[in-house]
């Protein structure tokens, strides 16, 4: 049967879902893995949609693209750009949702940039910063939020910084997630052993990945206890 009234959230890794499982323990919070894909991350929604979600959620980590922000910082996207000039604004009311906490810091929005290929270099990150206005960028939240304007449902996403602006990707990273999400491992050691010089950024990487799945960890509960207060779920 159909379960109805629920949130449904889109992640990119299996990893950032383990986090968003970890936060909220709850048959109301629905889990969809895309493997980082905007395709799929769509399709998922899509179905989130035709089940009965009442929201629709993109979170994970992102790639940071304003130079300021740190491995572990939090953002809220408010809106999601692409290289087509879609532009998908986020659902005003979960916005608010999410930063209404009596005595809470306030939670940085960003304006998000939705791609559909890896960001690696620190050059392409300081043009979509320069030519786009983008704060951050990841790989699934366009599509989530494609799915979501599509049906007419809310749309929100909640970001962790990884990788910073000024530190590019290593050559091992660019083709270590599987479809299913997962970290396809045999593949990243096969790319190490042909660059070991790419070695310390990738477990700098690493470091910092885990640095932003501790903040999903951390915050993720509190974000969806309001959430769900808010939709009265």
């Amino acid at each position: 049967m159909t379960q109805s009234r629920f949130i449904g959230v889109v992640c990119g890794l299996k990893s950032e879902a383990a986090a968003v499982r970890a936060a909220a323990p709850t048959e109301k919070i629905r889990i969809a893995v895309s493997g980082a894909s905007a395709e799929r991350a769509e399709a998922m929604a899509y179905q989130f949609c035709r089940d009965g979600a009442k929201a629709i959620l993109s979170v994970g980590v992102s790639g940071g693209l304003d130079p300021m922000l740190k491995p572990g910082d939090l953002l809220i996207g408010e809106a999601v750009r692409t290289k087509s000039g879609e532009e998908f604004a986020a659902n005003t009311t979960l916005i608010a949702a999410f930063e209404f906490e009596a005595g809470a810091a306030p939670l940085r929005r960003a304006t998000l940039f939705g791609a559909d290929a890896i960001v690696a270099s620190t050059l392409e990150k300081k043009r979509l910063f320069d030519d786009y206005g983008a704060d951050a960028v990841d790989m699934e939240s366009h599509g989530a939020a494609r799915a979501a304007r599509g049906a007419g449902i809310p749309f929100a996403a909640v970001r962790s910084i990884a990788d910073p602006a000024s530190r590019a990707l290593p050559a091992a990273a660019l083709n270590a997630v599987a479809p299913d999400g997962s970290t396809k491992v045999f593949s990243v050691l096969i790319a190490c052993a042909k660059a070991p010089e790419d070695f310390p950024a990738l477990l700098r990487l690493g470091a910092d990945s885990e640095k932003a799945l501790r903040t999903l960890r951390r915050d993720l509960g509190g974000l969806f206890r309001r959430l769900l207060f808010s939709l009265d779920l």
